[in-house]
Order: C-alpha cells, then sequence, then structure tokens
C-alpha cells in the first residue's frame, strides 16, 4: 500500500461525498485506503459513506472527538508507505495526489508536505504560515490593510502563495491536505489530543521542526480547499476554539509566560481592525459583521481562560 487517506468528518455530508468522490482520479495510479473517522455525524454522513463508497473503511468514533482525536483513531490501522491527512471540505483534481506522493518520495529529510491550496475559484488561499510570533499581530495593528512596502514586514502566522510561488521550506502546513511519511509519523508520534481543532498541524509541524525534518510547500500540485466550509455552522464555537488551541500551542512550545504577550497583541490588531471597519462608510452590512468578528476576538484576549462549548460531545 502506498497511501492511506485519513479523513474525519463531522456533519458534512455533502462536502465528503464530493471529496471522497475525487479520490480515484486524484490518487490513480497508486494503491491506496481511505480511512473515514465520523465523529458522530448527525446528517447520515456514515450511511451515505458506507451506501456509496463501500470499499473505504468508516470508523465510527461515538462522539465528537475533534480532529487529533480523530486523526489518531486511524493511524494504528493505516498501512501506507504514507499518511494523507485530508479534510472533508476539499476536493481533488486528478492525478493531484499520486503527483505529490511522487515529488515527496524525491525529497530527502521530508518531514511533510502540502500542495498548493486554492478555493472554489481557483485562487490560491491559506496553505502554509510561519510560527506565530507576537509581531505578526503588531504588524496588523500597525498596517492592517499590509501597505508598508518591505517584504519582511508583510509576515504572518499564515501564508497565502503567490501563484507562481516556487516549492520550498516552511515553518507549518495548512493541515486540509497534509502528507507525512509512515517512518516519520512512527518518529515524530500522533497528534496532540489536546488540541480539539486548530493549531494540532502547526504543533505537529514544530515537533518534527525540533526533530530536524524539514516541512515543505510543493507548488508542483494543487487541492482545492473550500476552506471553513466544514466549520460555517459553528461560528462562535470556531472563533473560540481557535483562540483555546492558540494559547495551548504557545503555551506548550514557548512558556506560559509568553501567553500574556499574544494577548496583548491580539487584542491590539483586532481592536483596532475592528474599530476601522466601523468607519467604513460603504458596504456598512458586510463591514458591521466583520468588525463584530475582530472585536469579539478582541474582547476573547480579556479573558483569563477561554471556555469552549463543544458542539456534539
Amino acid at each position: 500500500m502506498e497511501l492511506s487517506i485519513v479523513i474525519v468528518n463531522w456533519n458534512t455530508r455533502e462536502l465528503l461525498h464530493d471529496c471522497l468522490a475525487s479520490l480515484e482520479g486524484a490518487c490513480s495510479p497508486l494503491k491506496y485506503e481511505v480511512l473515514v473517522v465520523d465523529n458522530g455525524s448527525a446528517d447520515s454522513s456514515a450511511e451515505m459513506v458506507e451506501d456509496s463508497f463501500p470499499a473505504y473503511r468508516l470508523i465510527p468514533s461515538g462522539g465528537n472527538l475533534g480532529f487529533s482525536k480523530g486523526n489518531n483513531l486511524a493511524f494504528g490501522l493505516c498501512s501506507g508507505d504514507f499518511v494523507l491527512l485530508l479534510n472533508p471540505d476539499t476536493v481533488c483534481p486528478a492525478g493531484s495526489l499520486a503527483k505529490l506522493v511522487s515529488w515527496s518520495r524525491g525529497k530527502e529529510n521530508l518531514g511533510a508536505a502540502s500542495p498548493m491550496l486554492t478555493d472554489g475559484q481557483g485562487r490560491p488561499t491559506i496553505t502554509s504560515g510561519h510560527f506565530p510570533h507576537p509581531r505578526f499581530h503588531w504588524l496588523g495593528f500597525l498596517d492592517p490593510m499590509r501597505k508598508l512596502p518591505v517584504s519582511g514586514l508583510q509576515k504572518r502566522v499564515v501564508h497565502v502563495p503567490a501563484p507562481d510561488e516556487p516549492s520550498s521550506i516552511v515553518d507549518y502546513i495548512a493541515g486540509a491536505c497534509f502528507l507525512i511519511p509512515r517512518p516519520v509519523l512512527e518518529q515524530v508520534g500522533p497528534s496532540d489530543e489536546r488540541f480539539f481543532m486548530y493549531f494540532e498541524e502547526t504543533d505537529w509541524c514544530w515537533r518534527a521542526r525540533q526533530a530536524g525534518l524539514d516541512i515543505w510547500y510543493c507548488c508542483e500540485t494543487e487541492v482545492v480547499h473550500l476552506e471553513g466550509k466544514a466549520a460555517e455552522k459553528a461560528s462562535t464555537f470556531t472563533t473560540r476554539q481557535f483562540q483555546k488551541s492558540y494559547r495551548l500551542f504557545v503555551e506548550k512550545n514557548y512558556g506560559a509566560g509568553r501567553v500574556s504577550a499574544f494577548r496583548l497583541a491580539q487584542f491590539m490588531e483586532f481592536g483596532m481592525k475592528g474599530l476601522l471597519r466601523m468607519l467604513v462608510p460603504l458596504n456598512r452590512k458586510k463591514n458591521k459583521a466583520l468588525a463584530d468578528t475582530y472585536l469579539q476576538k478582541a474582547g476573547i484576549q480579556l479573558e483569563s481562560d477561554v471556555d469552549v462549548d463543544i458542539p456534539g460531545a
């Protein structure tokens, strides 16, 4: 077996169907297997997998375990030379995954690799990024429109590659399409299950980099990521969960004393962006919605602990 594909699903039946339907063409001519971990979906996702894709393995988790626990549940069942963590809100073009595996075989010291991720219109979207630092948020506060001409000042935690950007070693890759050689997975270990959702891939890449491995962005193949579609039904949850996971990443890898610096920097960035959006005279409805989101993020920074109600848990 050359490739094991692991998909963790929660209530994304239609997206999951389109993702699964794309895999045969995306993997050809590889020998591959697909393991779908269903986190207690209430939308007949599990039944759809059994009826429409009987060759793929369905793993009912019994409840909403999150991404880390869901992925870990499948890791021990994978038999491929490579393990691919794939979001259910992705669609993989013909040959895309076979090409990613072929490209990755030629990279010595590879820890993980991601293709270019594009949106539904074929435009590049968040694919990789830099490990978090407070200065990225201070830059967001001082330069909210990213107009400063110095390229080094354009760095942010997340990165959208230019269409012609070459393959390169990066700090971390997005978890939507995350390819790992199985020996590396055994070396670095599974996802940290304290990360229910968000930053589990960043933390894994941090551990891989600490072990001396390279994390690669591969420009030679693309996968469509309908970003956020799998989470859009729970926007308050996802906003709070992101911040909870962000703090966990900082505390775990930088030390508990650094958390306050990140909270202050985010409060300033999101507070400024929220106020600016409120002052924009055009598209008031859209800008008010964006302002509310930014101000919600700013307000969370005033909370000493971020409590999250996990849906379906």
